[in-house]
């Protein structure tokens, strides 16, 4: 899998001579990246391309090549795999669509040529695939040009579209995209993020696989040091029919999904938006002791919102301690019953000590030995109010490193609060409270999965 993910020489079979923003061309992707392995393209019809030299073909090449990236017509491909496979490469990546994932049945015969050519000991990745993207390495096999970030997080996916920038995950420190994984697959690509010290957390996107065993038996070991966050689409009928046309994957049914996730630890996301939330939270998040959640809220309307979503994910709403209750009520007009969650506004009008009043409340939650995490709803009201509760949920943040705290922030200045406080990466922004709690959950389950073992 180090070939796949940090080659230090790659061979470019059909790579293109146009450049321009539509010309897709994986060496000039390579070198605005500033990869610094070696890069053989290979182009009968050039002698160099970007001032690289290049080769009419692979045999060309007297040095050893880690990886081959092919991306040619598929009628092309089984021949130049056997070519590598004589040159003694032992990694493939196939770019070129139309094999398994086509529906003819010459490209299903396609692929059986090249599964049988890979049982020379090569190792393919793909075909169909976007390849692998490394940004600790300035590495990237795909056709389209990546951000990447040094970021502790890992994507293995099925469609490369995962590999780019989204409104919810823009940015990926390492990535697979398995394509029709004619070869390597999920458990090949855990165990190597397994061992990578470079990882924190793995998001996944499955339609489908082959070895739904040795996937879990991966996911298994995988999960009792990191965590790892699936998405499995093609759940419906019609969506299952088209996954098993893109890849070429068995898909199986959803319960029979749960009932394996369950088992192996593995956190299920619906969409794409829960996927990017849930990566985040464990970048960004201390690890959760408990289900315990205390809530802060500007307005007890929320308040109840959050009590509905925290029944939903099976989040508990603790009484606090009687020493946060008694810290509560020195802020609070005597009509107030203090409780969780915790309506703090009336208290912040006495006197129109807003930022007294909130410090001492969130103080008093993030220290309650009684409540695991906490979630602060408020709004960014103003420019200078937004300024000053943002340097308040930073020093908190920072004083509680222990303990998950996250925001659910309204008003004409939420985003500005959000991309401020987000800078911290201490502490998380929401658009909505049960994102904020659904989150929180996932925290939750994966701790105690961890703590049955």
């Amino acid at each position: 899998m180090k070939h796949f993910m940090e080659p230090k020489s790659v061979a470019l079979i059909g790579v293109s001579r146009q450049t321009g923003e539509y010309a897709f061309n994986i060496l000039k992707n390579l070198l605005d990246y500033g990869y610094q392995g070696r890069i053989y393209p290979i182009n009968p019809n050039a002698s160099e391309i970007f001032g690289v030299k290049t080769y009419h073909g692979i045999a060309e090449v007297t040095e050893n090549i880690d990886l081959a990236v092919i991306s040619l017509p598929r009628s092309l491909v089984p021949s130049l795999v056997k070519k590598c496979a004589q040159k003694g490469i032992q990694s493939i990546t196939i770019v070129t669509q139309g094999l398994a994932d086509a529906s003819d049945e010459k490209g299903k015969q396609l692929q059986k040529q090249i599964e049988i050519v890979k049982r020379n000991k090569i190792r393919i990745l793909g075909p169909n695939t976007f390849g692998t993207a490394n940004a600790f390495t300035n590495f990237s096999s795909s056709f389209v040009k990546l951000r990447m970030e040094r970021l502790p997080i890992g994507v293995i996916c099925q469609t490369g579209i995962f590999l780019i920038n989204s409104p919810h995950m823009k940015l990926i420190g390492k990535g697979i995209d398995l394509g029709n994984a004619c070869d390597i697959d999920f458990a090949d690509s855990l165990e190597y993020f397994e061992q990578d010290e470079q990882t924190k957390v793995i998001a996944l996107h499955i339609e489908g696989m082959r070895d739904g065993r040795r996937f879990l038996e991966a996911a298994k070991r995988f999960t009792l040091k990191k965590p790892l966050i699936a998405m499995k689409t093609g759940n419906g009928d019609y969506a299952a029919r088209a996954a098993q046309s893109h890849t070429g994957s068995l898909i199986g049914s959803d319960e029979v999904w749960n009932s394996a996730f369950k088992q192996s630890g593995v956190m299920r996301v619906g969409d794409t938006e829960e996927l990017g939330d849930a990566v985040k939270a464990f970048c960004t998040l201390p690890p959760v002791k408990g289900r315990k959640v205390g809530v802060i809220s500007f307005t007890g309307g929320f308040g109840i919102v959050a009590m509905d979503a925290c029944q939903k994910f099976n989040l508990k709403l603790p009484e606090p301690s009687q020493s946060t209750i008694n810290q509560l009520g020195k802020i609070s007009p005597s009509w107030l019953r203090i409780g969780n969650p915790a309506d703090i506004w009336p208290g912040m009008m006495i006197g129109r000590t807003y930022m007294n009043g909130l410090t001492s409340s969130l103080e008093a939650f993030l220290a309650d030995d009684k409540i695991d995490a906490v979630l602060f709803i408020g709004g960014a009201l103003s420019h200078r109010f937004s300024a000053n509760l943002c340097h308040l949920c930073e020093e908190l943040a920072e004083a509680h490193p222990y303990k998950p705290f996250v925001c659910y922030l309204y008003g004409a200045y939420y985003q500005e609060a959000k991309d401020r406080l987000e800078k911290s990466s201490k502490t998380m922004v929401f658009p909505s409270v049960e994102r904020a709690i659904r989150t929180l959950s996932h925290l939750a389950d994966y701790s105690e999965f961890r703590s049955s073992f």
